[in-house]
């Protein structure tokens, strides 16, 4: 996949002109969500660059720091780095101007820091790649974690369900010109019946039939995800627990192409 978009704002949004650049192995998202840097890289010699980007998010970042992310684009992956933003506008904007220099091509941004803070990262994000001539990393919205159910939400006080929930967090998003939503497999389907096909959709909470679900709540399988319109699937454990990464990701890779082609 190449993010060969120029930095116009005028051009935004473009998720229809990626959407047509995706290769297979574009498709899978490996998430790394270990402690152990010997152990990462272990993986990914094992994912043989059969994908093209890995998730790096708190666990590794917060063990290893930053440096991984060199790691992990010298070993010939893209990143997705898994931040998921979240604060004042203000906070969020300087913190994007430091992501920017990182070389990440993906960038996670809570939906629930609201409108001012999106439209903060996206000008801040936009004003410095245009400075630098850089090309300007993809966001993608986080709305609804995949850990959390209806009661969750009824819980915390929300009476709407995760699903109206998770089409209001998204459209706040879009509006704000952020690139993709992140999204359980269960609600792509209404995104893509309620906004179209101009933005990205990036899956976690993927599980094969065989998988254990482990903490999450809100699952589905990879082709039931990209028969509904998902862009990435992203999925983790079901992968690295695996006593064979490589052929798994096959697996993956294989399912995945034959929804695509129908």
């Amino acid at each position: 996949m190449q993010n060969e978009i120029k930095n116009d704002k005028k051009s935004h949004p473009y998720g229809q002109l990626i959407r047509k650049k995706l290769k297979l192995r574009d498709r899978l998202i490996l998430s790394l969500d270990v402690s152990d840097k010997s152990e990462a890289i272990k993986i990914l010699r094992a994912a043989d660059n059969k994908i093209s980007t890995i998730k790096i998010g708190l666990e590794l970042i917060y063990s290893q720091g930053l440096q991984i992310i060199n790691t992990v684009k010298k070993s010939g992956y893209k990143v997705m780095l898994d931040a998921k933003l979240m604060d004042i506008p203000n906070t969020v904007a300087g913190a994007v101007k430091g992501i920017s220099k990182l070389g990440v091509e993906m960038i996670t941004i809570h939906t629930f820091g609201g409108d001012c803070m999106l439209k903060s990262a996206v000008n801040a994000l936009n004003e410095v790649c245009i400075k630098k001539n850089n090309i300007r990393p993809l966001f993608f919205g986080v709305t609804v974690l995949t850990s959390l159910d209806d009661f969750d939400l009824a819980e915390f006080g929300y009476s709407l369900k995760f699903s109206e929930l998770v089409l209001k967090m998204a459209r706040i998003a879009i509006d704000c010109k952020i690139d993709g939503i992140i999204c359980s497999p269960n609600e792509v389907k209404i995104l893509r019946e309620n906004f179209g096909e101009n933005f990205l959709i990036a899956t976690p909470g993927i599980r094969l039939v065989e998988d254990d679900i482990g903490d999450q709540k809100r699952v589905n399988t990879p082709q039931k995800a990209i028969r509904d319109g998902a862009d990435f699937i992203i999925a983790g454990r079901s992968i690295t627990s695996s006593s064979d990464v490589g052929k798994k990701i096959n697996s993956y890779l294989e399912k995945i192409e034959r929804e695509l082609k129908g």
